[in-house]
């Protein structure tokens, strides 16, 4: 299991020593963004020192509203006070106070917790509750937040060695004291790629990376006839690539050897074509017109060949990294992934378990299941 290091911190701690808290193994922080209507007066501080060494963050904000208008007020301080941040671990909702046990049913407290994740959402804002045994059990609807929300555990056991014996599916644990540079601090464990899992989030959320909307919808039509045979190859020489057989915009430009997909495939003039090594990958849409001359020479790849594709499942191969140069944990050799979508030229894959992210691969470094 995937085992990040990671603290929380507020203003309590004042002058943190970031540098020593990488020194420390910290790979990330989640920053107290504010509390109430009130911005923490370290939170630009905190996000400051983080962007300069590079450590990654997320945010919480401590909630202690009571009704629906309190808590409209504190969720427009916390948006406002995130702004145009773009963290790469979540925002959490803390709901921790004695008056909402008092004052609130299991209900109207679930309501105003998952209001609040649904409006960071609509900012643009990945989202997530942080909760103790305590009020998952008693003073929320377990059900309507387990396993439906990302969830930040709190439950000290005073050493990260010593795991948590409740188990909501928690992607975050909140384990107990930590002790960086003399400051006493919370110690958290991710057990997801956190980074990894927002980028994807933010890029299906704000259409970034997405196909661009055609601005003269091409209308479908039927099938032509069919012109070439799968696994054939073709020559393509600065061609344009789609993400569909309709979008108006390529998502790129291709020069090489590529394969023709699935034979009876053209639509509306294009054709889906396949990577160079042993078709590995569906690459995307070309226009028939656009192929240059058939390579008849080059050998046809196996028609039995698994290929990587979005919905898929893939194993690892030894001794690979991630697409970023990071290598990973043992597990990851050992477990069958899903594809859970892939780079627009084909050549990587986001792969996780479910809609757990993992981390980007390349696609030669896979083997489809």
């Amino acid at each position: 299991m995937l085992k990040v290091k990671g603290i929380d911190i507020s203003r309590a701690q004042e002058q943190f020593d970031f540098t020593a808290a990488v020194s420390a193994g910290v790979k990330f922080v989640i920053i107290r963004a504010g509390i109430r209507t009130d911005e923490d007066t370290y939170f630009r501080r905190n996000i400051e020192q983080c962007r300069k060494l590079g450590i990654d963050f997320g945010c919480y904000w401590y909630v202690t509203a009571t009704d629906t208008a309190e808590l409209d007020r504190q969720i427009n301080a916390c948006v406002k006070a995130i702004g145009d941040e773009k963290p790469s671990y979540p925002v959490f909702c803390d709901m921790e106070e004695q008056r909402q046990i008092d004052n609130l049913t299991s209900k109207e407290r679930t309501d105003m917790a998952l209001e609040f994740c649904d409006r960071l959402n609509k900012a643009g804002l990945p989202s997530g509750v942080y909760a103790n045994p305590a009020w998952l059990e008693s003073y929320y609807q377990k059900e309507r937040i387990v396993g439906k929300r990302d969830i930040w555990l709190a439950h000290w056991t005073e050493s990260p060695d010593n795991p948590s014996r409740y188990d909501y599916g928690q992607k975050m644990w909140q384990w107990g004291i930590d002790s960086i540079a003399g400051k006493d601090v919370d110690g958290d464990i991710c057990f997801i790629n956190y980074p990894a899992k927002t980028d994807y989030w933010y890029k299906t959320h704000s259409g970034t990376d997405t196909p661009a909307k055609p601005s003269d919808p091409v209308k479908p039509t039927t099938p032509t006839a069919k012109t070439y045979k799968a696994g054939e190859g073709v020559q393509l020489s600065n061609t344009a690539l789609y993400g569909s057989s309709t979008t108006s915009q390529p998502a790129n430009h291709l020069t090489g050897t590529y394969y023709i997909h699935i034979a009876d495939d053209v639509l509306n003039g294009r054709i889906r074509i396949t990577t160079p090594k042993g078709c590995s990958a569906v690459t995307g849409w070309v226009n028939v017109s656009d192929i240059g001359r058939k390579t008849a020479d080059q050998p046809a790849p196996s028609a039995d060949v698994k290929t990587v594709k979005v919905g898929g499942k893939v194993k690892v191969n030894a001794g690979a990294t991630f697409s970023d140069g990071t290598e990973p944990y043992p597990f990851v050799y050992t477990t069958i992934f899903d594809v859970i979508t892939m780079s627009k030229d084909g050549k990587e894959a986001l792969i996780g378990i479910g809609t757990d992210v993992t981390g980007w691969m390349y696609v030669k470094d896979l083997k489809a299941e």
